[in-house]
């Protein structure tokens, strides 16, 4: 997608570029928002605040070189300045990836089942030993799949401490989560 040129064409006042970027960026404003709050009505309040702004104000908008960083950054504001702090924050887990239809026989389905909800409880354990911070570039860097140099504009960073608040927390991870590595690798 050609993203500078929906940016040009909304700024002349074509509300289908308007649509074309919500559509391209609304899943992963809408992860990312999570991550901040928790609290699904208010992440898609702020995320329609900010598309209505960006279109009420397309004659004096200045395009943005990344419009993801853009609307993230942008998604940031809009959540802090609606109040309290963040709620808790964590990160779900993915699912593994592994096909649920292998598995035709229901016992195994049953101890998978069992086994990812461990998994679940010690990752949701080895999140909770991370500050907000941490938590916040994690999903940047590794759900989002960001570059440090995004990351550090939108957490108003500079490059070498966004790198380094990656590194603090994947070394957190790391010590809590040895034995959810195990478990993974016995499912794979």
């Amino acid at each position: 997608m050609d993203e500078t040129k929906h940016w040009e064409t909304l700024k002349a006042g074509n509300i289908q570029s308007l649509q074309v970027l919500y559509n391209h960026h609304i899943g992963g404003l809408y992860a990312y928002g999570m991550v901040l709050c928790q609290d699904g009505d208010r992440v898609k309040d702020s995320i329609h605040d900010l598309f209505l702004n960006i279109w009420s104000n397309r004659q004096g908008f200045t395009i943005p070189t990344s419009g993801k960083a853009y609307l993230m950054v942008s998604l940031r504001r809009k959540i802090f300045d609606r109040g309290s702090k963040r709620d808790q924050l964590t990160i779900p887990l993915e699912e593994s990836g592994m096909d649920q239809e292998l598995y035709s026989d229901a016992e195994e389905q049953w101890i998978r089942s069992e086994e990812e909800s461990e998994v679940q409880v010690k990752l949701d354990k080895a999140m909770a030993q991370l500050s907000d911070r941490q938590k916040e570039i994690i999903h940047m860097k590794y759900y989002q799949q960001m570059e440090y140099e995004e990351i550090a504009r939108i957490m108003d960073l500079n490059y070498q401490s966004a790198r380094n608040l990656v590194n603090r927390a994947l070394m957190v991870l790391r010590k809590e989560m040895v034995t959810l590595v195990m478990i993974i690798l016995l499912l794979m």
